[in-house]
């Protein structure tokens, strides 16, 4: 996944002149809290904005001017100080401080100015009840003014809906396109906005893909523009029947098929996921990637597993409550006519609102 970030401009506060290598302060905070940390830092005009903030593996550390306000600033936060060689920032308009100055009632606290770079397709999440059209607009433009690389710009909100699990899409500058070629660990995948993609689960595509054996028999239900299954073809010699009722995915995941050279056989299926296929004992693996309610297909593809077969599956579920606990105690109610089944792998995922997390699980079914 390539995820772009507004540049600024070279110099926005400096304290004495600043070589290209030079150690400086700066300030870690959890990954968790990092972009709330960076929109306070920046509206308090504590940041170097010609340096790039260091990430490691649980923190994310900005080159700061003033270690006196921080304490204040973060103090919600869990945060540390620690001297690094900040990267420098290579020059481009200054976005940012142009935004500021055109919409100076904007609130900074609410706004990610993140997006998400796909082919040529840039894809931001600008929320339109925190934001005008014409703020959102020229947040495109000033996107496109600055690399070459991309065709155009467009908002997506949070929620999919409907049936086809659709995000619904704002043009908001550059040409009025759909379909973009995205690539993740050599994978080719046409995205269409019009069907299900999520380029943050690309780590995900591949881990599944990885403990995918020869010869599996794989369902991916609810499949999209078909990710997981081009993923684990291309890994594997494996047959998956890729199943959705967009036919815009399916069509999308087509054209990916004649694009890589993948080892395994991929069935693409227009239809709905809960009621196609009645065959049991029959796979050796499922994906249920339909994070709203992928519990509630738990007990229907226990029947379509051979013995020791493999659910992949992903869930929302709110942040106030404990993860590991929560999802468990909902596995139990679905599958407790299952005769025994244990968990293979857990990880609490992305952040999908301020109100819920994605946990990601295996589970094998005996």
């Amino acid at each position: 996944m390539n995820v772009g970030l507004l540049q600024t401009r070279k110099y926005i506060r400096r304290v004495g002149p600043i070589q290209s290598q030079q150690p400086i302060l700066g300030v870690g905070v959890p990954l968790k809290d990092a972009e709330v940390a960076r929109l306070r830092l920046i509206k308090s005009n504590l940041i170097y904005f010609h340096k790039k903030p260091i990430k490691t593996q649980d923190f994310v550390y900005f080159p700061i001017t003033d270690p006196k306000q921080i304490p204040k600033l973060l103090s919600d936060f869990s945060f540390k100080f620690q001297v690094w060689e900040f990267p420098s920032r290579s020059e481009h308009e200054p976005i940012i401080e142009t935004l500021r100055e055109e919409f100076p009632n904007v609130d900074w606290e609410v706004i990610s100015l993140k997006f998400d770079q796909l082919g040529e397709i840039a894809v931001l999440k600008l929320d339109p009840s925190c934001t005008s059209l014409s703020f959102r607009q020229r947040v495109g433009e000033l996107i496109l003014s600055g690399t070459t690389k991309l065709k155009t710009v467009l908002n997506k909100s949070d929620v999919v809906e409907g049936i086809n699990r659709v995000y619904p899409v704002e043009h908001l500058a550059g040409k009025k396109i759909w379909q973009t070629w995205h690539q993740e660990y050599g994978v080719l995948i046409l995205v269409d906005l019009r069907a299900y993609f999520n380029p943050r689960l690309a780590e995900e595509h591949h881990r599944v893909a990885m403990s995918v054996k020869p010869n599996e028999k794989i369902l991916d239900l609810f499949t999209g523009v078909g990710s997981f299954a081009l993923h684990c073809t291309k890994e594997s010699q494996c047959d998956v029947a890729a199943i959705d009722i967009n036919h815009h995915a399916i069509q999308a995941l087509q054209r990916s098929i004649k694009r890589n050279k993948l080892q395994g056989k991929i069935h693409p299926i227009i239809g709905d996921s809960s009621s196609i296929l009645r065959v049991r004992s029959y796979f050796d693996r499922i994906i249920i990637n339909l994070p709203q309610v992928s519990v509630n297909y738990l007990p229907y593809s226990a029947k379509l597993l051979k013995k020791g077969g493999i659910i992949t599956f992903y869930q929302f579920i709110p942040k106030s409550e404990t993860p590991r606990k929560f999802i468990r105690e909902l596995i139990l109610k679905k599958l407790a006519n299952i005769n025994s089944y244990k968990e293979q792998y857990f990880k609490v995922g992305r952040e999908v609102s301020p109100s819920r997390i994605q946990v990601n699980i295996d589970l094998q079914i005996s």
